[in-house]
This record gives structure tokens, sequence and C-alpha cells, in this order.
């Protein structure tokens, strides 16, 4: 019996394969093709649940210009509270709207500090958006998954979100930033959510912040710590810059009167738009990476205010050869841990120890007449994500974060590194 396909084990979530004959690699993505959020046709869509809200430029990504001046900060464990659950630092796991059920099957509540709902929109004139995700998280659902974490000591912020990735999305939030009682408005009502829900703080995620808006970006977030602060006391204030991260100005976001911490999206480093096939998120190698941008924060940002985000999920691409970051002859798609790992026990894996990534290399057809071409899928595994997390802990930053806990599935391999990582007793 013919053994089964890798690729019909990976559904076509975003994109095929290109088809047979395909003249070269493809273009960056486009707002109608990329998976991202920012570029969605509608400001409004919720994010796709496989792959990450972060559409970066093709490589090479040139590196973020930062001035070296970290914020006097002191740092309150308080507001995060991992160390009662007996964790070695923060863990926010980010749960989507389409995932609040999957949150309440399998969610190992004991290894995550923080759960960030994703997400609730800000609209232009500085109000929460009262749409599907609205309902979601004020469904009964969501009810329980605030009780259960509760329960357990975790606790439930709200991800508070703009993109700005396509015009469109642009337009509006320049028009909300640029606008100071709009900002007034949207700190106002955010956090009067936040008392009135019972929830623990908020994460703003705001991407990228548009040309000429960046000390507006700094004044929404001091504005919002005002106004938690304002209904009482110990409320999280976290903000997420993308691994391009010069379009804020993070070391001001940080001050005194501004947030507790900074969340870098350590994901999204390849994608689509990638020219190179390569890890999603590279801890190292030759491009620009995860431990870049890490090193370039820690100038504006002390480690115990810096969280660093990693992937439940890699990248499929057609490539042009099965040779390690081979040139890419399509833009493939993303793929969640869960149909990765499946993948990988069809075909041998390899592992790239300079960007600490698992890769797959095989050859597939497109179609029934077409020729046999490469493909190769690069995704994160037990085995790079505690190299990751060993490497954050050295150090000493504040933790971690998953995008998202839902694509590892039901294997739970990743929930057991990530124990192994962060527990105090393993």
């Amino acid at each position: 019996m013919r053994a089964r396909s890798p690729l019909s084990l990976v559904p076509a979530i975003v994109l095929v394969l290109a088809a047979c004959g395909s003249s070269g690699p493809s273009a960056p993505p486009t707002e109608a093709a990329s998976p991202s959020p920012g570029a969605t046709s509608a400001p409004t869509t919720e994010p796709s649940d496989v792959g990450s809200p972060l559409p970066l430029p093709s490589a090479p990504i040139a590196e973020p210009s930062v001035s070296a001046t970290v914020p006097d900060l002191p740092y309150d464990p308080a507001k995060f509270g991992f160390a009662a659950k007996g964790l070695r630092g923060e863990v926010m796991a980010f749960v989507t709207t389409s995932q609040v059920d999957d949150a309440l099957a399998r969610l190992d509540f004991e290894s995550v500090s923080t759960i960030a709902f994703f997400s609730l929109e800000a609209s232009s004139s500085g109000t929460i958006r009262k749409d599907g995700r609205w309902r979601i998280w004020t469904s009964a659902a969501t009810d329980e998954l605030i009780a259960r974490a509760h329960a357990s000591g975790t606790k439930v912020v709200i991800s508070l979100a703009r993109f700005s990735w396509s015009p469109a999305q642009t337009a509006m939030s320049t028009t909300l930033l640029s606008t100071a009682a709009a900002r007034a408005r949207l700190a106002r009502e955010v956090a009067d959510e936040v008392v009135r829900r019972g929830v623990d703080g908020v994460n703003v995620d705001f991407e990228p912040i548009p040309r000429g808006e960046k000390a507006a970006f700094t004044d929404l977030v001091r504005m919002i710590r005002s106004e938690l602060d304002a209904r009482g006391p110990g409320y999280q204030l976290t903000f997420a810059v993308v691994g391009h991260f010069e379009s804020y100005d993070v070391g001001a976001a940080l001050r005194p009167g501004g947030a507790d911490a900074v969340y870098l999206m350590g994901y999204h480093y390849a994608g689509t738009f990638s020219t190179i096939a390569h890890g999603t998120a590279p801890l190292g190698g030759a491009r620009y990476s995860v431990g870049d941008a890490i090193r370039l924060l820690r100038k504006v940002a002390r480690p115990e205010q810096l969280i660093v985000g990693v992937p439940y999920y890699g990248h499929l691409w057609p490539t042009k050869s099965g040779a390690l970051n081979a040139p890419t002859a399509g833009r493939g798609y993303d793929v969640p841990y869960e149909k990765a790992r499946l993948v990988a026990k069809v075909h041998p894996t390899s592992y790239d120890p300079a960007e600490e990534v698992r890769r797959v290399a095989w050859r597939e057809r497109s179609c029934s007449s077409c020729p046999l071409h490469w493909v190769q899928l690069y995704f994160d595994d037990p085995r790079s994500l505690i190299a990751k997390w060993t490497e954050f802990r050295r150090q000493n930053l504040l933790g971690t974060g998953i995008w998202t806990s839902a694509f590892e599935g039901p294997s739970g391999e990743l929930t057991a590194a990530l124990r192994d990582a962060w527990m105090v007793d393993r």
C-alpha cells in the first residue's frame, strides 16, 4: 500500500503549494494573500488562528535603530504572580476567540501565569468594537475560562488590538492615535472593561505604529496605566512589539507611569514573504533573529521587563532544492505544531543548530502529471523551544509567551517541555 503523502496531512490553511512549472520565488505577501490579520481585506476581520500576526518585510531585515536609554522602572512581581504559582518566570498564553473551548478542554493552567484573550479591537474613535470578538469575550465560555484561570492562580488580561498592515488599517490607526480625545476614551473604556469583567490587566497589541505616531502610542500606553491605577492597585500592563520594532519608543513606554513589560513577538521572522526557507523564530543564524531583537531591546529595557513569545507553528514552502535554507519557489503556508509533528512522523527530519529549528525536506508532486519538486517545513519542536527558553532564563528575562497553546493539539509534547523549562519543582 502506498504511504500517505506528508502533504495530505497538512490542510491548505492559507495557500496551496505553487503549481508545477513555478517560475521562481514569490513576491512579498500582498494584502489579499497573507495569512496575517494585517493583510485581510477588512480591518475588523479576526486574525487567522494559524501563524502569527506579523507580516515582516522580506529578508534581510535591517536592525532597528534604538537609543541606549534603559528606563528606571522597579519590577513589581505581584503584577504577574508567576512566583506564587511555582514558575521561574512569566508564561503568557494567548487564547484567540476561536480557541476558548480548546483552552477549557486542554490548556495546562498550572504552567501558565497569564492568559491573554486575543482580542478586542480598538476603533478609530477610541471605543472597543462590539463585534463577534466582543460576543465571545462576554460569553459563558469566557466566563468559565476566567473563573478557571483565577482558581488556578492564573491572571487574565485583555489583548487590545489595532493593526496597521494595510493602508485602510493604517488610516484608522492614525486617526485613533493622532486624536487625544480618542486615546483618552480608549484608555478609559478598556480600564472600565477590566474592572467590569474582573480581569487583571491589558496587553496592548498595536502593530506596527503608523509613521509619525510613535509618541502618541507611548501616550496611549501611559493613559491606560493611569486609568488602571485609578481603579485599583496591581493591574498588569504590557505592550507587544514586532521583531522589527523601530516604530515603537520602547524605552519611553516602559518608564515609570508606563507599562510593566514589553512582549516581543519572537516569531514570523519567516513566512510567505521569504525568499529563503528557514525558521519562523530563529534564535541565531545568518539572518536577523530573535536573538538579535532581544539584544537590541536590552538597550532600552531591563531583562525583567522583557517577555519573549515563541511559536507553536512553523512554515512550509516549495523550494528549489532540498538543501538547508534553499531558495523558496512559492509562498507556502503556516502549519500548526499539531500538523507539523505528523509530517515529521512520515518523513525523516534534521535539526539546524544555528537557528535552533526542526526541518523536514522531501520531494512531492503538485499534481499527478507534474514533476517531483522539493518541499521544506521548518517548525519549533520541544528541542528548539527548550533551547529558546534556556536562553531566555540565562538572560534573566521576565519570561515567555505562547502563540498559541491550541496549535499544540492533543500530544502534550510542548506542554511537557514548557513545564520542564519553567516550573520550579521540575
